[in-house]
Formats: structure tokens, sequence, C-alpha cells
């Protein structure tokens, strides 16, 4: 009898690989000839976090398992946080409740949505749209991004990571005034002049409301 002799994994990200050859069901000693590698393959899809699959026998008694997991977009409220890819479909936690470094977003209710679902409601929908925007490469934003908030259906709250809201229109604008908004961030910035909100709801104008100086002190100190 043949025997697995080595179980490989590409293509992991967050994922640890051992975790990816047991989700897959298959390890080293396992009898090659029963090994069903469709069977394999469609117990990893089942995984909420990858995406894509492929699932090959290396000569002379290995395995090769190659992944694409989804990338998380966003954090959401699910008793815990979880994460939400750019698809809009919810990832189960990672072992020991590790969340990657992106926004949470405050609105849509994930109460009892199951892992793998795929969430398609207008305020999701938005949520993705404003996070996709915000770290283009043109951009550079979504680094500083804290909280997206679509809560409201006329508007989109973004609180960056200094404290600085920044009002919106509910979908993202056009990259001209984006791009104003990233030159005003750049200029408060260089100045040390601390912004309570920042407002883009208006295509020709960016309107910054400075933050009280009790507040601004509070936020040095």
């Amino acid at each position: 009898m043949l025997v697995v002799s080595e179980v490989r994994v590409e293509g992991t990200r967050y994922l640890d690989p051992a975790r990816v050859a047991e989700i897959a069901g298959v390890k080293v000693g396992d009898d090659l000839a029963r090994v069903d590698l469709k069977r394999v393959r469609q117990a990893l899809l089942l995984d909420s976090r990858i995406a894509a699959a492929e699932v090959a026998r290396r000569l002379p008694r290995g395995l090769k398992i190659t992944i694409a997991e989804r990338v998380p977009a966003l954090l959401v409220h699910h008793g815990t946080p979880w994460e939400l890819d750019s698809t809009g479909v919810l990832l189960a936690p990672l072992e020991g409740g590790v969340v990657a470094d992106v926004p949470l977003l405050v609105g849509p209710d994930f109460e009892g949505v199951a892992a793998g679902t795929h969430v398609g409601s207008p305020a999701v929908a938005r949520g993705l749209a404003w996070a996709g925007t915000l770290s283009t490469q043109a951009l550079q934003l979504g680094g500083q991004v804290s909280e997206l908030d679509v809560s409201r259906d006329g508007l989109t709250t973004i609180t960056l990571m200094g404290g600085t809201r920044v009002i919106g229109p509910a979908w993202p604008p056009s990259a001209r005034v984006l791009s104003a908004l990233r030159v005003v961030l750049a200029d408060l910035k260089q100045k040390g002049t601390v912004a309570d909100e920042v407002d883009v709801r208006f295509e020709n104008q960016v309107i910054v409301r400075p933050a009280l100086p009790s507040e601004a002190e509070t936020r040095h100190g």
C-alpha cells in the first residue's frame, strides 16, 4: 500500500497550513490510493475563509493543496468581531479570535448569520464600496479609517484613527472630491490642527469643522 508521505499547502495568508490540511481531511500516512481529490477539494471550499482550492498528487507519494483565501475588507459585530470579505461573504473567526486590521462596519445586523453567507444588503454594499474606494492606491486612506457607519440612508460617517469624523454621501463621491479630502487631511496633519468633522458631501468644497480647544488639548494629551 502506498501511503501519503507529504502534504504540501500553498497560498495561505491568514490560515495555518496545518489547519488547511486538517480542513481537507488528509494527513501523512493516509492510503494514497483512497484519497478522493474531488472530495478533498469540496471539503476545503466548504470553509468560509477559502475562496478557491486545487488538490493534486505529487509524485511519488505526496499531495499538493493550493488555496486562495478570502481577504477581509471589514469587521462586523457578531457578538465578537467577525470579518467580511470584499464580496460580502461572512468569515468565521480565526483561532484565537485574531482579526485583520480593517475598518469596523456599523449599521447592518449580522446576528444569527452563519459563516460563509453572502450578505448582499444595500448597507453592506455601501460599506464595501467605501472600503474599496478609500483603500485604492491613488487615495491610500484605508489605513486611516477606524469605522464606517452606514446606519443612516442619506449619508456615511467615517471615523478616522485620530478621532476625526468624515461626513460623506451615502455612496463614495467622485475621485476629485476624495482627492481633495486627502489633501485637506494631509494639510491638517502638517499644521498640527485637529478637526472634529470634515464634510465631503458637496462636489466643489470640503468643509472643515475644527475641534474646540478643550477637545484638541484632550486628543493631543
